[in-house]
């Protein structure tokens, strides 16, 4: 089975990115998803195999537009509520906890 992933985008890869991905792993706990969180340097970003990729809007501005992969373009990366409400509004995270209710 293919081992869902999100990706967490900073300019450097290592402060807003390292922060973010501890609010995100609390969020799959929360919901009992099975999601790994891989965070990156948005120059290393097109390198990683992911489901949805999360990150500060103008550093996702900066990335190539994929297809395939939702991206979610923060306006607000401290704010936790706001950053909850963009997760539950995911196309893809709604899939995941759809599946999850499924498997109940």
């Amino acid at each position: 089975m293919h081992m869902k992933k999100i990706l967490v985008v900073c300019t450097s890869g290592l402060g807003t990115s390292l922060a973010m991905r501890g609010y995100l792993e609390k969020f799959i706990m929360e919901n009992n998803l099975n999601v790994k969180v891989e965070h990156a340097d948005v120059g290393s970003a097109n390198f990683y195999e992911t489901d949805l990729i999360i990150g500060a809007k103008q550093v996702i501005d900066c990335l190539p537009e994929h297809s395939l992969i939702e991206i979610i373009r923060l306006e607000d990366i401290v704010n936790r509520q706001y950053i909850k409400q963009q997760l539950l509004n995911s196309e893809t995270i709604q899939s995941w906890l759809t599946e999850k209710e499924g498997i109940r």
